[in-house]
């Protein structure tokens, strides 16, 4: 099935782990019958990461704040492991039935509590012929209770993305034409229960983001090392 899947679970900090199908088509990825992998490093405890797939590491000293390039990860049942650069490794495993041309991110943060795995799946990201689509994920901690909106190419003004827009949440799919999108994350606030059409306190803004027709990004909103927020796209495909 195409589409994304999104899996939580406890990592001595957390993970969320996505699932595009189909082929890098730039030679930029890995391609059949290799799946990939790639991580996001979220999680402000650890300065670097170390990945280790099968108890082997393959994304050495990830930093954090940063995406790793895809690296190319066998077919079939694949346990990927966590660990600060060096340190030791985290008893909580993220288990993966890895298929071939199919690309895994996971997303590492913080987390204080144990988060029993969930399962969302989402086939709404492929666009329309001649269409983009863009979602937001919020993994940025510290900046508290937040709204999020978009500008996108074929209207001008911003339209908020969802609320709340609670940490850990997901946005689903919007879609619109090629061109330049930009994402603006604010404090919340509330007029009659809803986010002001004028963006309240500006904590981000992302922009531009410029996706062809066919194409389709993931915002990640992550803390920033030293204090704030910052954003790293995940093109999704």
């Amino acid at each position: 099935m195409r589409g994304t899947a999104y899996v939580h679970l406890m990592l001595g900090g957390a993970v969320l782990a996505s699932v595009a199908c189909g082929g890098k088509s730039d030679g930029t990825g890995p391609t059949s019958p290799t799946g990939s992998l790639r991580v996001i490093q979220a999680a402000e405890s650890t300065a670097t990461l170390d990945v280790l797939v099968d108890g082997s590491v393959v994304i050495n000293a990830l930093s954090a704040g940063t995406v790793s390039s895809p690296v190319a990860v066998a077919p079939g049942p694949r346990t990927v492991a966590f660990r600060p650069a060096g340190g030791a490794t985290s008893p909580h495993l993220l288990q993966l039935a890895v298929g071939a041309d199919t690309t895994y991110t996971a997303v590492v943060i913080d987390s204080s509590t144990v988060l029993n795995p969930i399962v969302l799946t989402d086939s709404g990201g492929i666009p329309a012929a001649g269409k983009t689509k863009l979602q937001v994920a919020n993994f940025a901690s510290v900046a508290g209770p937040i709204d999020v909106y978009r500008r996108q190419p074929d209207f001008d003004g911003l339209v908020d993305l969802m609320f709340p827009f609670a940490y850990r949440a997901l946005s689903g799919y919007v879609q619109s034409d090629p061109g330049n999108w930009q994402v603006l994350v604010a404090t919340e606030a509330r007029v009659n229960g809803v986010p002001p059409d004028v963006p309240q306190d500006t904590l981000l803004i992302v922009e531009p983001i410029s996706l062809a027709a066919g194409e389709a990004v993931t915002v990640v909103l992550v803390d920033k090392a030293g204090g704030g927020m910052d954003a790293v796209l995940v093109q999704d495909r």
